[in-house]
């Protein structure tokens, strides 16, 4: 609907926007197969199976543009979001592949649903036993909770999980899944111990259940295991975006971060020394200086903790400028002092796609002592995306 409302603005109301985050159909079809070489082989098709993770709006690239650049590939068994609402977007989009809802779905609205290609995972027992009053044929997804304790059937529920699907046949338990709570630990001993619980329940769900297409324990950096799990599906969320560097294998595979945000130059000024720059006047300049400003703040994603720290890049010099004074809201300042030929209107990427730069996710989020995740989604929806080669 977002998008809709966007088109028709445009139409209506021609302008050129200041921001525009470019997400590379090239680098992410990349990373995809990348993983596909690792990924666990189905017995039945014979092909290593991903499925691709885009809740959170993809990660923050674009629900949309990364459902259009993954709709005509072969080979997704489904697509995976959090919400229903995420999969009633993407259905609006015309992705025609599956859609898995893998977090927690009110069964009211799993049994009220009538999207097509649409399955749920159910998270707990209780949400199970709602589910038995369902009158027409019902796929889910079932959570095992192998040790992570957040959601998903406990190891002791088994059983009463397992009477309950074989007393409705309404039920059709489509998949089985699980989620790695340590998997980028070097130390593999909680992973190991997950992988150990899971096997032993999958194998008794797949020799119990027919009906059982689909297994999977999954994180990105759980791929390293993909030879040890009992599963035929992986689930592929940050590598497929790229920020993951692939050390974590062996061989090392190949990522290349698949987004990057470009603004312009939207005020310049010259500042004497000791004067201050921005909030609270946390930057006083060290010499006379030239400072621009470029539209982006905390609320375009450029995170606040990257205040004094953070850097950007002269797109058309490869100069990395550094920020200086408070990130605010919708305006940042930069030093361009050693760049006299910069003027209002030139091109400045507030986020690179290459993960050496200062200013790519991955070293925006060890300045900010956080991790990529978290860079990533919150850059906000309304901006404008484009798909590039």
């Amino acid at each position: 609907m977002l998008n809709v409302l966007t088109w028709l603005s445009r139409r209506r109301f021609p302008y050129e926007t200041l921001i525009t985050v470019e997400v590379s159909r090239g680098r992410l079809l990349h990373n995809l197969n990348e993983f596909r070489k690792i990924a666990p082989r189905d017995p039945e098709t014979g092909l290593r199976l991903v499925a691709p993770v885009l809740k959170a709006n993809a990660y923050g690239h674009g629900l949309s543009e990364v459902a259009r650049i993954l709709a005509h590939e072969k080979g997704i068994p489904f697509v995976v979001v959090d919400s229903y609402f995420e999969a009633v977007a993407l259905r609006s989009y015309g992705l025609p592949h599956e859609i898995l809802v893998i977090g927690y779905t009110r069964p009211e609205t799993i049994l009220s649903s009538r999207l097509r290609k649409v399955v749920f995972t159910v998270t707990s027992l209780e949400t199970l036993e709602s589910l038995e009053q369902t009158d027409w044929r019902l796929p889910i997804h079932l959570k095992i909770d192998t040790g992570m304790h957040r959601q998903g059937i406990l190891p002791d529920q088994v059983n009463r999980a397992s009477e309950l699907l074989s007393e409705n046949p309404l039920i059709e338990l489509r998949g089985l899944c699980s989620h790695l709570a340590d998997a980028d630990n070097t130390d593999p001993s909680m992973t190991e111990g997950q992988i150990a619980i899971w096997n032993k329940i999958a194998r008794r769900f797949k020799s119990d259940f027919a009906s059982l297409r689909y297994t999977h324990l999954s994180a990105t950096d759980g791929h390293r295991y993909t030879a040890d799990i009992e599963a035929n599906v992986s689930r592929l969320g940050l590598g497929l975006y790229g920020l993951a560097d692939g050390s974590a294998f062996t061989p090392r595979i190949d990522l290349h971060p698949v987004l990057e945000m470009k603004t312009i130059i939207t005020g310049i000024k010259r500042i004497s020394r000791d004067q201050s720059i921005g909030y609270g006047g946390t930057y006083k300049a060290p010499r006379q200086m030239t400072v621009a400003t470029i539209p982006v703040g905390y609320f375009e994603g450029i995170d606040r903790r990257l205040s004094n720290v953070g850097f950007v890049e002269l797109d058309h010099k490869g100069a990395h400028c550094p920020i200086v004074g408070r990130v605010s809201m919708n305006i940042t300042s930069i030093d361009i002092s050693s760049q006299p030929d910069i003027g209002i209107g030139s091109v400045v990427t507030a986020i690179s796609n290459t993960r050496s730069d200062p200013n790519s996710i991955e070293s925006m989020a060890r300045l900010c002592a956080t991790i990529p995740y978290e860079i990533a989604v919150h850059i906000p929806a309304h901006l404008k995306r484009l798909v590039v080669s």
